[in-house]
């Protein structure tokens, strides 16, 4: 009988793998381009980083979040 730890820990992998696939995913179907200089919700300017990595990004990390937490 596996013990709880390792049922624990394979569900904590395929968390992990789930949550890798969803980003790789969106990444891909992601709009082309570099995104907005600033934020469509707070109007922060969104780092140049955050629209290199996710190219059409018009919301700064803070205010994605929020979205995607409701």
């Amino acid at each position: 009988m596996e013990r709880l730890s390792d049922i624990v820990d394979m569900a904590q992998a395929h968390i992990e793998q789930e949550t890798a696939l969803r980003i790789e995913r969106i990444r891909r179907n992601a709009k082309p381009g570099v995104g907005r200089a600033h934020c469509i919700d707070c109007g922060q300017p969104i780092p140049a980083a955050r629209r290199a990595s996710v190219p059409g990004a018009s919301r700064c990390v803070t205010c994605q979040s929020l979205i995607e937490t409701f």
